[in-house]
């Protein structure tokens, strides 16, 4: 089986499972989410692997630990800060990737459409000032730190812009935005509606499959330059 369709097929059902509540359903697929893009990826990558390609892997594999971190439903506030930690991990490595574009003449590491980062921050300060009082002292510096390393890794793929080819640019930074909204419904969930915020579970995984399978496509176009 094609492993683009593997993926769609185990991601409807992950999406079915959020919108039904079937429990046993989401136990079965959204385990095997990272797994099938993992395989997806590397089964489109030439050998031996190169470290960009590597990180990458790295990134997805720290994903699926975030997801099933986030799926235990015993001592939740523990598992949702490795949870937290595991993504924290993915989105660092993503940056990191994100960067792996040359630079010429020296120029400065900043992106060359920098007006696009005056919305982004502005989404950013709203987002936080939204939900950020309702965080336990606890966890507000886990979160801080979270989100920094989601609004690095949002402006490293837009740092990328003119600097690969368009069809990768454009792959990577949908996926990272998608992402990032996706963080952001968790986000305003759990601590601005108390989990009771409407259909929070299915566009939180739509966004994200979309999101994870953008930034793949987006680093494959990279590779294969």
């Amino acid at each position: 089986m094609n492993l683009a369709i593997a993926y769609l097929i185990v991601a409807l059902l992950e999406i079915a499972s959020e919108v039904t509540g079937n429990q046993l359903l989401k136990f079965i697929s959204k385990p095997l989410l990272m797994p099938v893009l993992m395989l997806f990826y590397y089964s489109n990558i030439s050998k031996p692997i190169s470290s960009f390609h590597k990180k990458f892997l790295i990134a997805f594999f720290f994903s699926w630990l975030g997801d099933v971190f986030l799926m235990i439903p015993f001592n939740q506030e523990i598992f949702f800060l490795l949870g937290l930690g595991s993504f924290l991990v993915a989105h660092i490595l993503y940056a990191v990737c994100f960067a792996n574009v040359n630079f010429k003449n020296n120029e400065a590491l900043l992106p060359k459409k920098f007006w696009v980062l005056v919305p982004l921050l502005a989404y950013f300060i709203l987002l936080l000032y939204s939900f950020f009082g309702n965080v336990p002292g606890e966890m507000k510096g886990p979160v801080a730190v979270y989100s920094l390393a989601i609004a690095t890794m949002v402006v490293f793929a837009v740092n990328r812009y003119g600097r690969v080819n368009e069809k990768s640019f454009a792959l990577a930074f949908a996926g990272a935005l998608l992402f990032m909204f996706s963080d952001s419904i968790i986000a305003l969930n759990k601590f601005l509606f108390d989990g009771n915020l409407f259909l929070s579970g299915f566009w939180i995984m739509v966004l994200y499959i979309s999101g994870q399978y953008l930034i793949a496509k987006g680093a494959l176009e990279q590779g294969a330059e």
